[in-house]
């Protein structure tokens, strides 16, 4: 259950602002399964901000329209999130970020990019980070620079 709420955390965490004009949500007015995924927010939930707790809804919302493979694809996902020490992570937030900041273009780009890598045998992907990591710093910067353009 922890892991469920943390993971619709996470997913949240992501998610735009909603408009403050949305008023609040009371403990009450949730329904029944909202109040059982939202449970650990129970007893402070109506102090929460509105803002939090719209987001809060949204990612129950989609924790409920996923599948139970999805689910579980989430779950694992999440579990090597907690895994991860506090540098790594934000350093993937802010990795994150800057992925959303780009165009559209840029970032399918950057996703055909991915997939054609994941579909390269594990053995050519494997020789092809041993390359990226042999790089020296000043290549590497120079690379990604080029790569921006």
């Amino acid at each position: 259950m922890i892991n469920r709420l943390l993971l619709i955390l996470l997913v949240m965490g992501f998610t735009p602002l909603l408009m403050a004009e949305t008023p609040a949500t009371s403990w009450s007015d949730l329904d029944a399964a909202q109040q059982q995924l939202l449970k650990p927010f129970s007893e402070r939930w109506d102090g929460l901000p509105v803002q939090r707790q719209q987001r809060i809804l949204k990612g129950v919302e989609r924790w409920k329209a996923l599948s139970k493979q999805e689910r579980k694809q989430f779950k694992k996902r999440f579990k090597r999130w907690k895994q991860l020490p506090p540098e790594r992570q934000k350093k993937v937030r802010k990795l994150f970020k800057r992925y959303l900041a780009m165009t559209p273009q840029n970032r399918a780009r950057i996703r055909n990019k991915y997939q054609r890598f994941r579909q390269l045998p594990a053995a050519k992907r494997q020789q092809l980070r041993q390359r990226w990591n042999n790089l020296s710093p000043q290549v590497k910067r120079r690379i990604i620079e080029n790569q921006r353009r």
